[in-house]
């Protein structure tokens, strides 16, 4: 792997036409972040992969921990990033507002 991977693919991300064009070119944010914890912890659980409860708590431990190389105050919603991806009404609301998370856009 390049030594400037992670830089050149968070660039990619930052850059990406998918993004809102407001935030096209900024680095992640909490909000971002809150997101992205949300969904990766739903995905998890959607493959069964968070039943193994030792699994799990590492996970969400290593989740934690990383996600602060984005932001520096998102690794205490990892617990609720968490908790929220149990509920399906959660994900069902999600998906209702056009994959928008409006508890988490622009808050923070």
């Amino acid at each position: 792997r390049p030594a400037d991977a992670r830089q050149r693919s968070h660039s990619a991300a930052w850059h990406s036409k998918n993004r809102e064009p407001s935030k096209r070119g900024r680095r992640f944010k909490l909000d971002d972040c809150r997101i992205w914890m949300r969904l990766v912890f739903t995905a998890f659980r959607e493959e069964g992969l968070l039943d193994h409860a030792p699994f799990a708590r590492w996970f969400k431990g290593f989740i934690g921990h990383f996600i602060r190389v984005y932001e520096f105050t998102a690794p205490p919603y990892a617990d609720e990033s968490f908790e929220w991806s149990a509920n399906a009404e959660n994900i069902d609301l999600y998906l209702r507002r056009g994959r928008a998370m409006l508890d988490v856009i622009d808050v923070g």
